[in-house]
């Protein structure tokens, strides 16, 4: 457990530079854009993040797990392979998207479709030292793309920058392509591979549940500020976007979780060895914690950093704080289901915890606005981790039997 906390510590600690890097650069464009642009900005790499995760549709999970449960180096060849087929199927997804967003312009257009890549590149890699457990090469494959942030921040705060939604978007895509560095650092074998459609299927239907799951989880900060769109303005997506970028960092908490108990369980089950529920109790307390004194900083920090411009988002920061708790708490504990073969349970959990959100949302929107979106994350949160604790012991009394 003790080399467990410290992995986590590393790899969280790892994400929680990169994501105060990359607060830097949002809050730079922030205050530089007015709240309509910025609002066109948050919905465009929210956007952008949640259709990259077609490029993955849970087949990162599945394949560290299977490839370590079986050793079979065949699958490196079906993994590539699901990737080039996923990668073409998302960039045609974006641009029916952005067309119907009205946000298809030719440039917003094209870094869009180049930050797809890039994340497609990203994720892949990722798979890799996850499985190798290689945590400081994964932590840096998000780390790089994170120092052109801050730089660029810099620049923009001090005036030797100057930006508007297509140069802010440009930085936010393209700089994700320096992860791509990493790649020298893998081995030969797996560097040089060949095209096997064999097995693209089996597998394909293998990672849909934790696919889908994985754009309900993803898709969700995407979903909230569209939903903000539809019921108000570009400036309704800035300001609630604020608040859900501020209390992400719990989520990261639980991704910073989730990439250190996977391949340790997977190892742990090829060993005969019982999941190890002790470990994720203590977790969770940490985690419920964090949200406590996350709910009392975060107000600071608008309060002290904005000032008046996003006044609006310090309402919904309560709620949202705790909302992103329960769903890292949920989000860490979904890693037993990979280990077990139960995938289809996490698609049941998040597909109720969607339908859950957008009911409360028709009901609490209408008289609560942004305050009804927020209250509306916070129980569909709350839901997913109770119905996630219920499903771990059916499987836990069916194992038993």
């Amino acid at each position: 457990m003790k080399r467990s906390f410290v992995k986590i510590i590393l790899v969280g600690a790892g994400n929680i530079i990169n994501a105060l890097l990359g607060f830097l650069f949002i809050s730079s464009v922030a205050k530089i854009l007015d709240t309509g642009s910025f609002g066109k900005y948050a919905l465009l790499s929210t956007l952008l993040v949640a259709v990259s995760k077609l490029t993955d549709f849970g087949t990162n999970s599945v394949y560290v797990a299977d490839s370590i449960a079986t050793e079979d180096k065949k699958l490196t060849n079906i993994f590539y392979t699901l990737k080039i087929i996923l990668l073409l199927f998302s960039i045609t997804v974006s641009i029916v998207v952005l067309k119907i967003l009205n946000l298809g312009s030719l440039t917003l257009s094209l870094y869009f479709v180049l930050g797809l890549i890039a994340y497609c590149i990203n994720y892949t890699l990722n798979a890799f030292f996850q499985k190798k457990e290689k945590f400081f090469h994964l932590v840096s494959l998000n780390t790089l793309p994170a120092i052109i942030k801050g730089v660029s921040a810099i620049l923009i705060l001090t005036g030797k920058m100057k930006i508007n939604l297509d140069v802010s978007f440009g930085i936010f895509s393209l700089s994700i392509f320096s992860s791509s560095l990493l790649s020298i650092f893998l081995s030969d074998e797996i560097k040089k591979f060949k095209l096997d459609f064999s097995k693209t299927k089996e597998y394909l239907t293998k990672s849909s549940p934790a696919g889908i799951s994985q754009l309900i989880h993803e898709g969700w900060p995407s979903l909230s500020n569209s939903i903000a769109k539809i019921t108000g303005s570009f400036s309704n997506v800035g300001i609630y976007s604020l608040a859900e970028k501020i209390s992400n960092i719990l989520y990261l908490a639980s991704v910073s979780i989730f990439t250190v108990l996977l391949p340790k369980n997977a190892y742990a089950k090829k060993r005969n060895e019982k999941y190890n529920f002790k470990e994720v109790f203590i977790i969770s307390l940490l985690v419920i914690l964090m949200a406590f004194f996350g709910t009392f900083a975060s107000k600071f920090f608008v309060s002290e950093f904005f000032g008046d411009k996003f006044s609006e988002s310090l309402p919904l920061l309560s709620f949202l704080v705790f909302a992103s708790a329960f769903t890292s708490i949920q989000m860490f504990m979904e890693n037993y289901f990979f280990i077990e073969n139960k995938t289809n349970y996490i698609m049941y959990i998040n597909v109720g915890r969607l339908v859950l959100f957008l009911a409360l949302s028709w009901l609490f929107i209408p008289n609560l606005s942004l305050k009804g979106l927020s209250l509306s994350n916070l129980l569909s949160s709350i839901f997913s981790l109770v119905l996630s604790v219920l499903l771990i012991r059916k499987v836990q009394k069916s194992k038993s039997i």
